[in-house]
């Protein structure tokens, strides 16, 4: 098995309101994770997994029966999600790792995201874009030449880092011994005492690795659904690309 991907898909999605967990609200009359599955699967990967918590059961229940569903009990940060999904995809190679409420990513977008990671020998690549709309998403900091030197959470960006409009969304591709060797080092936040994976780049970075960064044309394929005006926006793009 050469690709994998892990769908981080075990929020409740409070804001959301819904009677169902966050990934299985509809956008466009099919649940959204299903969508980003249909993304994931055009882009021939060849074992997918998705990580489920709030309203376990119904998830398996709503998933195609070859998709694995680890189980994150206690939802303690985006790096211990994907810690739980370890063996499920044991034996990859290459390990996408995306947020499972993105329904308007594209298979193009991960190829290519694919691509670029394997021509580069990079640990770790993330797809980003220059948004239009401000979106509260870690900030992509590069150095003179355009190489990837960090990512800073908007809540710790000094006020010229929050003028930046490129911005980490948390669509990953990672080479698996990269990501598995370093995913235990990644220490709890102070604050909210959960791992974020995103944490992950700076330790990658400070033992040489390679980190890139792909922009793509599209910022809208990169935005996480929160609120029923999220979803709304969602299928007024989804009509725009029909």
């Amino acid at each position: 098995m050469a690709d994998a991907a892990i769908l981080l898909a075990a929020g409740k999605g409070t804001r959301m309101g819904a009677s169902v967990p966050k990934p299985l609200v509809e956008v466009g009359g099919r649940p959204m994770v299903h969508r980003l599955i249909e993304s994931v699967r055009g882009a021939d990967v060849g074992q997918i997994s998705a990580v489920i918590g709030h309203g376990a059961e119904l998830m398996r229940a709503s998933l195609p029966a070859d998709v694995a569903t680890p189980l994150q009990t206690v939802r303690s940060g985006t790096a211990d999600a994907v810690a739980c999904a370890e063996q499920s995809v044991a034996g990859a190679e290459a390990v996408f790792v995306l947020v499972g409420d993105s329904p308007l990513l594209s298979s193009a977008s991960l190829r290519r995201l694919l691509a670029h990671h394997r021509a580069t020998g990079a640990a770790c690549s993330f797809l980003t874009a220059d948004f239009a709309r401000h979106f509260p998403y870690a900030r992509v900091l590069r150095d003179a030449d355009g190489g990837v030197v960090g990512c800073v959470e908007e809540r710790d960006c000094t006020e010229a880092q929050k003028e930046i409009t490129e911005y980490l969304t948390s669509h990953y591709v990672f080479d698996a011994a990269a990501l598995w060797s370093r995913l235990p080092d990644i220490p709890r936040h102070p604050v909210t005492k959960e791992r974020y994976l995103t944490d992950i780049i700076g330790l990658l970075l400070a033992d040489g690795q390679r980190v890139e960064a792909v922009v793509i044309d599209d910022w809208r394929e990169l935005v996480g659904l929160n609120t029923p005006q999220d979803v709304a926006w969602a299928e007024g793009v989804l009509g725009e690309l029909q």
